[in-house]
């Protein structure tokens, strides 16, 4: 009888253990999917193969994209790892652990499909861009801003966990009067000035701050400094721990309790939230009424009368270039793979969608 017990306890300590494996295996990335966490992947991999199969290790062709190289690559890896492991051919948690990788949480993977869609992550924008009616300088897929202070304060917050590689990065590639000034605007932020130091930063990011706002880029030399802020150890890391912040812990939590309720979430749900509070600010206080009162069986459903009010809503009326590309991002998001920007997007392939139901 206790030898039998023992057996028992042993097999379900052994669901206990393997069911989170289970679950999170479940989710892989496969051919079709890109952006920087295929890039990272496949720098990864092509190092690992290196030492162990060099002479049959592939160069994909497009770094950031899971190729076919990507696929033949993986299937070496497989090769290797005595465990489970996911379908041959898709990257999953055991292949991203084999190579040294940590599997990247929700938020990171639904940040890696949306600057696929926004190019956005290491980008600098002025109003022309960001669609701001007023002078303003973004940067980040979440729009850090200059207007707010969460810009000043994001780069305060970089250059401290870096020890100074954000400023020093600024004395390398600009002019030390440009390098000064940037420092200058950084270094002496504080909400209480926030009006002056706003504007100031305008007037130093702007090429043209005097143009009108949908007129208004920033000057190249800025731009291309931080893109290059990619390149300091921990940057990315650091600037995710603030998109989490601002948006993923905050943001987020509200758009779902409006549109879903109390005690509907899931990994679907949240990616089309994550994206409205990148794109949109949802379809409108009106169309919020509206919906509260209209019945839905399913999260899909939902979905679908939600994207039915941003199509009706009156917020986008002056902007349908806007509109159309939410419904198109939405429609993506809600079917599981779709067309964006003229590319093609399978979810399931980003590992946001289970790789089988």
């Amino acid at each position: 009888m206790k030898f039998r017990f023992f057996l028992m306890m042993a097999a379900w300590l052994m669901v206990l253990v393997i069911a989170p494996l289970s679950a999170a295996e479940n989710y892989s990335f496969a051919q079709g999917a890109r952006g920087f966490l295929i890039r990272d992947y496949n720098e990864k991999l092509a190092a690992f193969l290196r030492t162990s199969s060099p002479e049959r290790v592939r160069t994909p062709k497009t770094p950031d994209e899971f190729c076919a190289e990507t696929v033949e690559n993986t299937r070496l890896l497989q090769a290797t790892i005595a465990g489970p492991h996911a379908e041959p051919g898709q990257a999953g948690p055991a292949e991203f652990a084999a190579i040294g990788l940590a599997w990247p949480d929700d938020l990171v993977r639904c940040t890696n499909l949306i600057d696929c869609w926004e190019g956005t992550l290491n980008k600098l924008e002025g109003s022309s861009e960001s669609e701001d009616t007023f002078p303003n300088v973004t940067f980040g897929i979440v729009g850090f801003t200059s207007e707010d202070g969460s810009l000043q304060e994001f780069l305060q917050h970089a250059n401290t966990v870096t020890n100074g590689a954000v400023f020093q990065l600024a004395r390398d590639r600009l002019n030390p009067k440009d390098a000064a000034k940037f420092i200058e605007l950084v270094e002496g932020f504080k909400p209480k000035a926030l009006k002056k130091n706003h504007e100031e930063f305008v007037k130093f990011v702007i090429r043209n701050p005097k143009a009108d706002p949908d007129e208004q880029e920033p000057r190249p030399e800025i731009a291309q400094l931080f893109a290059a802020f990619d390149s300091i150890p921990q940057f990315r890391d650091i600037q995710l721990a603030a998109t989490r912040k601002k948006s993923w812990d905050s943001e987020l939590p509200e758009y779902r309790e409006q549109l879903f309720g109390n005690g509907h979430r899931s990994l679907h749900i949240d990616l089309f939230c994550f994206d409205m509070t990148v794109l949109t600010n949802g379809p409108g206080k009106k169309a919020l009424r509206k919906l509260e009162k209209i019945p839905w069986g399913n999260e899909v459903e939902r979905m679908k009368q939600i994207s039915a009010a941003m199509k009706a809503s009156s917020e986008y009326k002056k902007d349908e270039d806007k509109r159309a590309d939410i419904l198109e991002r939405e429609r993506c998001i809600i079917e599981g793979k779709g067309e964006v920007h003229e590319d093609d997007y399978d979810l399931r392939a980003f590992a946001l969608l289970p790789a089988k139901e």
